[in-house]
């Protein structure tokens, strides 16, 4: 608030000359009895824990802040209401706002003063009264104005510094992942080669041995960790090079039961009950498919792993709004808290094996959707995945 917004507040509830000579009038006659105002203040203050908080000091704080109070009321009848008077009431609420006094009171701390205010003027019979106790209401209104005004800055300034330091999170994080991405492509494409040249090697080799051979099982072992290093090289180019979605109308439900379908020959998934009851009032939304299967396939594999040694994977989808959400719920053994909140972390796994870039691929695809995935999660009690996708490209409805 600036000071001109001071003056437009005081054209608004009339506070004029008139007032300023009725509350200088005042002074003499209140003057005397500021201390008593002051008790007062502070006996209903005393009354409320909760009021009192604010004064970490203690004794010492509430001293001194009898005095200041005792300052402001003095204030109030000096005749001066320009912009020094304006720049003192907005220090006084910048204080009450570092000092942690709720916002409600302030408000019913000034209607205390405004009654004990009120009743000394009535007593000191003046003239006019009621006319110079309306004046009073008038400046007392424009100075809870003001301090409450430092309240609504001190939240937008909070706001403000919360949204700067998620922005200052996003581009670090996306300086980290481009950092990531360009050396994890690099080296994919420096792996990528050499890993086809041996596959191709240790395939001549075991056709020339034959089946019989005894050497055959250890090539087989050698050529399923070649497929789990191809299996690793394609995810780092994955993320590190995403492709831009290619949207056109797809059924997420269609989707699911197809990769339910594939996935039930996986090793892992085999072992594990998949639960889908299907939706098929589900509409279609503009979407990469390709992508789509790649997202649910990563996340039933996720699950299907977090149940090897007990527990079942569920997968719902529904239509809310303008969105289509997909979520995969596992009741196998959970994560804690600081697993759940490093997830989506590239490279980051709790598993023996894994690269750790399915989660944050999945993230990947969901953000180029426009939409939105998150983790729910408790130890011993299983993992949610919940995915939100709109249903119209680039989140139109």
């Amino acid at each position: 608030m600036d000071v001109e917004v001071f003056e437009e507040m005081k054209r608004y509830i009339g506070f004029d000359e008139g007032d300023v000579r009725a509350l200088k009038s005042l002074e003499p006659t209140v003057a005397p009895h500021l201390d008593g105002v002051v008790d007062s203040f502070y006996e209903v203050a005393a009354r409320h824990p909760s009021a009192m908080a604010a004064f970490e000091g203690g004794d010492a704080q509430v001293a001194q802040q009898r005095k200041e109070l005792h300052r402001w009321l003095t204030t109030l009848f000096a005749g001066e209401y320009g912009p020094d008077y304006f720049a003192t009431r907005c220090r006084i609420g910048q204080t009450h706002v570092r000092v942690g006094l709720a916002q409600h009171y302030m408000v019913t701390g000034c209607e205390v003063i405004r009654s004990g205010l009120a009743d000394v003027i009535r007593l000191a019979s003046v003239s006019d009264a009621e006319s110079k106790i309306r004046s009073v209401n008038k400046l007392l209104a424009l100075d809870l104005g003001v301090m409450l005004e430092s309240y609504k800055m001190s939240y937008i300034e909070r706001v403000q510094a919360r949204e700067r330091e998620a922005m200052e999170h996003k581009l670090t994080r996306a300086e980290h992942l481009a950092e990531i991405g360009q050396l994890a492509a690099s080296l994919a494409h420096e792996i990528k080669n050499p890993l086809a040249g041996i596959s191709g090697a240790i395939q001549i080799i075991r056709e020339h041995f034959g089946a019989d051979h005894p050497h055959s099982a250890i090539l087989g072992d050698v050529m399923t960790q070649i497929n789990r290093l191809d299996a690793v090289v394609k995810d780092l180019l994955v993320y590190a090079r995403p492709s831009d979605p290619r949207f056109e109308s797809c059924n997420v439900d269609v989707i699911v039961r197809r990769i339910l379908t594939v996935l039930r020959e996986e090793p892992t998934v085999q072992k594990v009950p998949i639960h889908y009851a299907g939706n098929d009032r589900v509409p279609k939304i503009q979407a990469d498919e390709a992508k789509i299967e790649q997202l649910v396939m990563n996340l039933v594999l996720n699950a299907a792993q977090a149940c090897v040694g007990g527990g079942g994977v569920t997968v719902t989808t529904a239509v809310h709004d303008s969105k289509v959400s997909l979520v995969v719920s596992d009741t196998g053994q959970g994560l804690d808290a600081t697993v759940r909140e490093r997830a989506f972390e590239p490279f980051f796994t709790s598993k023996a094996k894994g690269t750790g870039l399915g989660l944050p691929i999945c993230q990947s695809i969901v953000e180029a959707h426009k939409g939105s995935i998150s983790l729910e999660s408790e130890v011993g009690c299983g993992t949610r995945a919940i995915v939100e996708l709109p249903r119209r490209r680039g989140g139109v409805t």
